[in-house]
């Protein structure tokens, strides 16, 4: 049984490689998995880029506990994302958790990430046919916990399952970290949490930074634990980042699709059998000097930001 949760988190840093369950992407249904068509072409807004020449019903039929339909959303627009970016931005203000009122440590949506969210529901609610998931997974961070309620909130009677290795890449800077699991239970009370999911974050740190090659091997085995866990759902729902969703993409054979804020992607993801693939994670992390061997010898501004975050309270809450 392929099952990684954070209560490892300690053990999956301290080994070298790692063999899970070999994945691979449909390009046969949806117009982002096909390579043939341009992703500035792909017809998003009807069915979310069903091919005109199958229905929701023809995709469903392909389903069983070893090919499953994963509607993927990103994250809609935070306030870590209010900058303008320069060397100051990523080698000084990042590292720390805000400045002059604006927090963008575990950042929360702006008004404009709000207005998406809603606006991706309303979609998901006028698509005729469309499944909705079985089972819901959620980054912990608070970007994509208030992406998920405004999103699922009034269509599902159940919230998702918070799952560690959904998060964004982790470590420095301070929109990585998320909040303890108590807060995370205080706001989003209708949440349900892996088993070993820590009250602290034992994964973020001020002084190294997860790199690809790891997150590539976190992302395999968040898969190969949700098909363990939902072996007999169908449609799964995922709110998560960018880079782990473009890692996702690449362990199962997707070709590289871009995935914008409060944008959803649906993947037909088939596990193979008895096949296994090794991950290596003998570099699961860079220091501060690789990602900025230039810092500014001295900061004389703060931060050029372009918008803030929304109004937060505890209506995370109230629809359930």
């Amino acid at each position: 049984m392929y099952v990684f949760t954070a209560v490892f988190a300690q053990i999956v840093l301290s080994e070298k490689f790692h063999d899970l369950p070999k994945f691979k992407s449909s390009t046969k249904f949806f117009d982002q998995s096909d390579a043939t068509i341009p992703s500035s072409q792909v017809n998003y807004t009807h069915n979310f880029g069903l091919k005109s020449r199958y229905s929701w019903k023809d995709v469903l039929e392909q389903l069983d506990e070893n090919n499953k339909l994963f509607f993927i959303i990103r994250h809609a627009a935070g306030v870590h994302q209010c900058n303008t970016p320069s060397i100051d931005w990523t080698c000084y203000w990042q590292t720390i958790d805000g400045y002059d009122g604006q927090v963008w440590a575990d950042a929360l949506l702006t008004q404009e990430g709000v207005t998406q969210s809603k606006a991706l529901s309303e979609s998901i609610k006028f698509t005729d046919q469309f499944p909705y998931p079985d089972h819901h997974y959620s980054s912990p961070l608070r970007r994509t916990l208030q992406t998920w309620n405004y999103v699922w909130g009034d269509l599902v009677s159940q919230g998702p399952t918070i799952k560690e290795f959904a998060r964004e890449t982790y470590g420095i800077q301070t929109e990585s970290k998320r909040h303890p699991k108590a807060y995370i239970q205080a706001h989003w009370p209708y949440v349900n949490f892996e088993a070993g999911f820590t009250d602290i974050d034992e994964l973020w740190s001020n002084t190294t930074r997860e790199t690809g090659q790891h997150r590539k091997y976190r992302a395999a085995s968040l898969l190969s634990d949700i098909f363990e866990l939902s072996k007999e759902d169908k449609v799964i729902g995922l709110v998560s980042h960018s880079g782990l969703i473009g890692s996702i993409l690449k362990v199962v054979g997707h070709r590289e699709y871009p995935v914008d804020n409060a944008k959803l992607i649906p993947v037909l993801i088939h596990k193979k059998k008895h096949k296994t693939k090794k991950y290596k994670s003998n570099h699961p992390d860079k220091t501060f000097e690789d990602i900025c061997p230039n810092k500014p010898s001295q900061i004389t501004q703060g931060p050029e930001l372009t918008c803030s975050a929304a109004p937060f309270d505890s209506e995370a809450s109230a629809s359930f």
